[in-house]
């Protein structure tokens, strides 16, 4: 990649703000140009036309004896009045005949105006001329259906600031934008979790030392949690060695245990035997437990196949109605649109299913429906567990999938261990689906919904 021109932030602004006065100048210079260039050409008058011309013909209305042959410049207009000040004839509107008539007998002018005016005494008459200050358009039509010259062209600069302030800002907000776009991209990247990414590179010389700061701190983060994770793969082959090597004086000791069985015992020995064989069960469930930590936490490896839903399910429903049978609950279950046939492993599927019914059973009230539903619905194979029992608290639903979380404490002495939901949600990951967890309307109780993609 080339080597790319670096400049400041202040700089930048710098050269906005130069691009934004020049901008603005040109806004104000162009239209004063474009009225001089149309008064040069004969378009428009200056603005001090009409006085100048009004004041010449001064002399003239003075000394003609016939003023009606006089032509008025462009913009002026007249009051005739004989020597008491009564009206002859004129071309004013009203409220311009009562200024003149207040001129004539006053002397007095509206300050502020656009109009002045001159009084002309001839020998048997007065004249009072009215002349308008500022430029004028030669035409007469656009006179009349147009703001006058110097206000189209204020109106002119006011547009123009504000379109040079617009663009420019615009061009400037997206030239930074620009020049941020790679601090967004690091830090969503960063949010993700992903730190395989190239950090890009900005013009403006803080970005870029931000930039940099982002590239050193994914480095560092990187390495951190390499290193983590290779202590914690280390620590899960460990686990998993440790109980699988376990499991062999395990079952030494239960093979011996079962050979003290079938020798004569009396009654004392009898009772120390079952509570060795007991403990020996229970090591057992530890060492699976173990295992399934161990396993979960790695990633289970999928041996994905075409699976026959309606076999599977007819198998699920097989066990489901076992358990619940031994725990005297009512299987109730619905099937709708079901698909034939499924992608995925059906060990991992099989078992994630039966931990949610498990769940279940042990949260529901004895004599007490659990509804199990399965169908497909939006491209989605859907499998809904629901029972009767108290329901989800709102610091399960927010954590129940995570690792060891035990909503009940009593729940540790059914060597549940805080694995069941997060087991399922590891399975149903892999299998590119989702876990939903609520609190069923109907019952009250919870419902777990697992997704995966047909």
């Amino acid at each position: 990649m080339g080597i790319r021109k670096k400049t400041s932030l202040q700089k930048a602004f710098w050269k906005f703000l130069v691009w934004l006065l020049t901008g603005l100048g040109m806004a104000v210079a162009v239209p004063f140009c474009i009225l001089l260039l149309m008064a040069n050409l004969g378009l428009v008058t200056f603005a001090n036309n009409c006085e100048q011309q009004t004041k010449a013909l001064v002399p003239v209305l003075t000394a003609a004896p016939d003023i009606m042959d006089i032509r008025l410049p462009i913009g002026t207009k007249y009051l005739r009045l004989d020597k008491s000040y009564k009206f002859i004839s004129t071309n004013m509107s009203e409220n311009e005949q009562e200024q003149a008539m207040t001129f004539a007998t006053t002397g007095q002018m509206v300050l502020g105006g656009k109009t002045q005016f001159i009084l002309v005494s001839r020998d048997d008459e007065y004249i009072i001329l009215q002349y308008y200050i500022g430029s004028q358009f030669i035409a007469p039509w656009l006179n009349e259906h147009l703001p006058s010259p110097e206000v189209l062209m204020i109106g002119v600069m006011i547009l123009n600031c504000l379109i040079v302030c617009i663009f420019l800002t615009a061009h400037f907000a997206k030239k930074l934008r620009k020049e941020l776009l790679p601090l967004f991209k690091a830090t969503k990247e960063i949010e993700k979790q992903n730190l395989e990414f190239e950090i890009e590179h900005s013009e403006i010389t803080e970005f870029e030392d931000v930039l940099l700061s982002f590239d050193n701190m994914r480095n560092s983060l990187k390495d951190s949690l390499e290193q983590q994770w290779r202590a914690e793969q280390a620590q899960r082959e460990q686990i998993a060695s440790l109980a699988h090597d376990l499991k062999t004086p395990l079952t030494v000791i239960q093979g011996n245990i079962d050979l003290l069985e079938e020798t004569t015992l009396d009654e004392e020995q009898k009772i120390y035997t079952s509570y060795a064989m007991n403990s020996s069960e229970q090591m057992k469930q530890y060492i699976k437990i173990l295992i399934d930590i161990s396993k979960a936490s790695a990633g289970y490896q999928l041996q994905k196949e075409e699976i026959n839903f309606p076999a599977f399910w007819k198998h699920i429903l097989s066990q489901t109605d076992i358990i619940c049978k031994d725990k005297h609950i009512q299987l109730v279950q619905t099937q709708r649109n079901i698909p034939q046939t499924i992608n995925g492993d059906i060990m991992l599927l099989e078992r994630a299913v039966m931990n949610l019914i498990s769940n279940a059973s042990d949260s529901a009230p004895e004599n007490t429906p659990l509804y199990i539903e399965a169908g497909s619905t939006n491209g989605y194979l859907e499998i809904s567990v629901t029972d009767c029992g108290c329901g989800f608290s709102d610091e399960a639903l927010k954590h129940a999938q995570e690792r060891f979380y035990m909503g009940e404490q009593s729940r540790s002495s059914k060597l549940h261990f805080g694995m069941g939901l997060y087991i399922v949600s590891t399975i149903v990951k892999q299998h590119n689906g989702q876990i939903i967890l609520r609190n069923s309307e109907k019952t009250k109780g919870a419902q777990v919904i697992i997704k995966i993609p047909l």
